[in-house]
């Protein structure tokens, strides 16, 4: 079924196939509808003819009657048609036509009164009409009964077949357009549901463009209906059939592919004017609202009440009130335009005052000496809140100085003591000593270093995140100090089984940097990489500009799962591996963010399962000197 719905050739088969059976299905409907109203299933004791229809009789009966209204009417005119009316007595009162023509007969009594006994002068009374028909080769054309008597001789023979071929055709047309439906949209060699050149066209478009088709159609039927013979006819209108059963089809294929596509309605050029309407419409509401928040509160405030009460001043007016009752209605509604300006008044300046708050003013204070009730309240609020605020800073504040210098204080107090110890350590490893004593001086040695290397970092860490810490942003060149740090730590990265790839694609890339800050911060990376990377993995560096700024991203694997969040990792003593097996103070990569911080950039990490990501973003070199940041050769910070 799928190969079916895909195949074009199929399609069009079947398309051509509905077309054909649909017209058969609907001429044997008429057919058999015609066949059933004239009689043609009616038992009777002779062969019936076309004289026996219904609509012989019909036709018969309006001739007579037509022969009888107007007096320059003749049967006669329409071929071999033959009309006798005698009275009661048998007299003949009104002859026309040949009587001789006896192909078919047709009797009726009449009875006549009126305007018709004054028209044709004959006395009110009971007639006999007989009105006869010889043939049809004379005008054939105008005769009324050729046409009926050329649909009995089609249909009559083969009445018996029109019900079973009506049904069957109908059946089959059915079973076609279901098939088209359901293979509309489909295409070989694509999957899911394809549109084509008629399903792009809007919906409402191509329902107009049907509907003129039609309407042309209809146009050519009528003005050939009565200039042509009926068999002429009957084929031209068969004809003009195929294109507009293939018209059908294709609305109903493009239909179904639209609902398979679903949102059809917006594939219409209504949609899309009301689409525009409602965005316009929108763009000017906004306007108006950008406009109407541009006027102070109290004016707008103001304004909406003028505006509400002017109306309602004009429903009353119109309502037909007296004098006094407006005067007492423009009082109220004097009180109420000042009680609003009051509110109004009272939400300004509750508003400035939460805005300074918001903008850090702590200090902002509200005067509430003219506010009532709930107004009042919320001011007291808002000054608690700003004390509230003053206290909660200063405190943190207070806390975060002890901390730094509880910090720095206890690093330098242990730097002096600690540097003894690591210089008689090194004397101590140049002494001949026993096996056993070797080794434990190397664990002092070792371990007194990463003392050192803590302290060291923990007065980096204070000094930088104080901004204690001299800066000179210079024009520096990213690319050497990255493969100046990458050189520092060739043996390590060798070491841990590690392959850096430095991808710079604009060649050399200048920063405004401090080189010896800059160094720090890759050396941290750099360290963490060889710490915590996975041996036999590669390590990116990924250097490039864009808009003025310089980026710089470096990529690694872990060797352990990094269970922890990036946001957490930027913290002070959090280290990637929460066994602490590797040796480290959990200090770089904050130190990292200070440095870069100081120089005017960024520094961020991210995880994504075991990758690990730190991009940095360092003002360009152009981009300085347009913002008035370059002077001379270097900036002092």
């Amino acid at each position: 079924m799928s190969d079916l719905r895909s195949s074009l050739p199929v399609k069009v088969a079947a398309a051509f196939l509905t077309v054909v059976l649909s017209l058969v299905a609907i001429l044997s409907s008429i057919a058999f509808v015609v066949a059933y109203n004239e009689g043609y299933y009616e038992e009777a004791p002779s062969p019936l003819t076309y004289a026996d229809t219904e609509a012989a009789k019909g036709t018969a009966e309006a001739l007579c009657h037509n022969a009888l209204w107007d007096v320059d009417y003749d049967v006669s005119d329409y071929g071999q048609i033959s009309l006798t009316i005698t009275n009661s007595e048998g007299e003949v009162v009104l002859q026309q036509g040949d009587p001789s023509w006896r192909d078919a007969v047709f009797s009726m009594d009449l009875h006549l009164s009126g305007n018709i006994t004054e028209a044709r002068n004959l006395p009110e009374g009971e007639y006999q009409a007989v009105l006869t028909v010889g043939g049809f080769q004379e005008g054939k054309g105008r005769n009324p009964f050729y046409e009926i008597a050329l649909l009995f001789d089609t249909v009559y023979p083969i009445r018996t077949l029109l019900m079973p071929t009506a049904i069957i055709t109908i059946l089959l047309s059915m079973v076609g357009i279901v098939f088209l439906c359901c293979a509309a949209g489909h295409k070989k060699g694509a999957e899911g549901i394809v549109p084509n050149v008629q399903d792009r066209i809007p919906l409402d478009l191509y329902l107009c463009g049907d509907a003129v088709l039609v309407s042309f159609l209809f146009m050519i039927w009528d003005s050939l209906s009565y200039s042509l013979d009926p068999l002429l006819r009957l084929f031209f209108y068969c004809l003009s059939f195929l294109p507009a059963g293939f018209m059908v089809l294709a609305l109903l294929m493009t239909l179904s592919t639209r609902l398979k596509l679903g949102r059809f309605w917006e594939n219409t050029v209504c949609w899309r004017i009301l689409r525009f309407a409602r965005r316009l419409v929108r763009a000017l509401f906004r306007g108006l609202v950008e406009f109407f928040h541009l006027l102070p509160m109290t004016w707008r405030a103001a304004g909406l009440t003028a505006a509400v009460l002017v109306l309602q001043s004009f429903l009353f007016y119109w309502a037909n009130w007296d004098m006094f009752m407006m005067v007492l209605m423009l009082a109220m509604d004097f009180f109420l335009l000042v009680w609003a300006v009051y509110l109004s008044w009272s939400l300004q300046r509750l508003k400035k005052a939460g805005q300074a708050l918001a903008e850090g003013q702590l200090d902002a204070k509200v005067d509430t000496r003219m506010m009532l009730w709930d107004f009042k309240r919320h001011g007291e609020n808002l000054n608690a809140i700003g004390e509230g605020m003053n206290r909660a800073v200063d405190q943190r504040m207070r806390s975060e100085r002890l901390k730094t210098e509880l910090i720095t204080n206890v690093s330098h107090d242990i730097k002096t003591p600690l540097t003894s110890i690591v210089n008689y350590v090194d004397l101590l490893k140049k002494e001949e000593l026993p096996q056993t004593a070797a080794e434990y001086v190397a664990v002092l040695d070792r371990q007194s270093r990463r003392l050192k290397k803590l302290t060291e970092d923990l007065v980096e860490a204070s000094k930088a995140s104080t901004g204690n810490m001299k800066v000179e942003l210079q024009p520096i060149v990213v690319n050497e100090i990255i493969h100046q740090a990458i050189g520092d730590y060739d043996q390590r990265l060798t070491a841990g089984k590690l392959e850096t790839i430095v991808s710079t694609y604009q060649g050399n890339v200048s920063a405004m940097a401090d080189g010896r800050l800059l160094w720090r911060v890759l050396d941290n990376l750099l360290s963490n990489v060889c710490k915590y990377a996975m041996a036999g993995s590669r390590v990116y560096i990924d250097l490039s500009e864009k808009e003025g700024h310089v980026l710089l991203s470096m990529k690694n694997v872990s060797r352990d799962p990094l269970n922890i969040s990036a946001d957490e990792l930027m913290e002070r003593f959090v280290r990637g591996d929460a066994s602490r097996h590797t040796e480290g103070s959990g200090l770089g990569l904050n130190i990292a963010k200070s440095l870069m911080e100081l120089m005017g950039g960024t520094f961020a990490i991210s995880v994504d399962g075991d990758l690990f990501k730190a991009e940095l973003t360092l003002k360009g070199v152009r981009d300085a000197e347009r913002s008035g940041k370059l002077i001379g050769d270097s900036l002092q910070l």
